[in-house]
């Protein structure tokens, strides 16, 4: 079989997805799902991945975060968050504005041609990646972009000191626990229609398994750590 710049590059990002998968620079929850992924299919390959995350940031206002200098993540979660661990990081911030931020899942496929990109694209709209489109086309793939819409924004600190009080901060971040698990359910949907409509799965069954054993609201009262998460699964 001829060797083509799409066969090339789709070598590349899968080792660098290796690589990274090793070095635990990939979202756990969805390393198994790549790999089986670009191993197992010719016409694909996938690209920058996240599969959704809590964040604190600093920023004068969120429009600002494509500026250079004036837009700065402070902390990142792939999971849900504590209200302690909140606070441990904003009580480290004695000046500027701050944020708190959920960003929905979003993934990049590269499909051989046209006709594949299609059917990620139907596939993603039917699991309720409803922001989703084809982002480029070039003579050496199709690259689509399945963009979720579960997020939220809402600044806490202005000038170095807290904007609400702490009560309800609680109730923010139980939000922002909440909007960051109804992305992550969306996107395990997404996943077992693809393992469905692309791998060859025969039915649906139950849905993929993810470290959400529990409710946030369980999680947040017994402030398990990330490890413990991990060894749970």
């Amino acid at each position: 079989m001829v060797r083509t710049n799409f066969d090339a590059r789709k070598a590349v990002f899968v080792k660098r997805l290796i690589e990274e998968g090793s070095q635990h620079r990939v979202d756990f929850d969805i390393y198994d799902f790549l790999l089986a992924f670009n191993k197992s299919l010719n016409d694909y390959y996938t690209t920058s991945s996240c599969s959704g995350r809590i964040a604190l940031a600093k920023a004068p206002r969120l429009s600002y975060s494509k500026g250079s200098g004036l837009f700065k993540f402070i902390v990142k979660w792939h999971r849900p968050v504590t209200y302690s661990e909140v606070i441990n990081v904003i009580s480290g911030i004695s000046e500027g504005d701050a944020w708190l931020l959920v960003r929905a899942p979003i993934m990049h496929f590269v499909a051989r041609d046209l006709n594949g990109a299609l059917k990620i694209l139907r596939i993603a709209r039917d699991a309720g990646f409803k922001h989703s489109g084809i982002y480029s086309v070039t003579h050496d793939g199709v690259v689509v972009e399945v963009q979720g819409e579960d997020r939220f924004e809402v600044p806490i600190m202005i000038n170095g000191s807290l904007i609400v009080p702490k009560d309800e901060l609680r109730r923010i971040v139980d939000i922002a626990n909440e909007t960051l698990m109804f992305g992550k359910f969306r996107l395990a949907h997404l996943i077992r229609l693809i393992e469905v409509g692309l791998l060859g799965k025969t039915d649906l069954g139950n849905m993929p398994r993810t470290y959400f054993q529990e409710s946030y609201r369980e999680f947040n009262i017994k402030n398990v750590s990330l490890m413990d998460i991990k060894d749970s699964i």
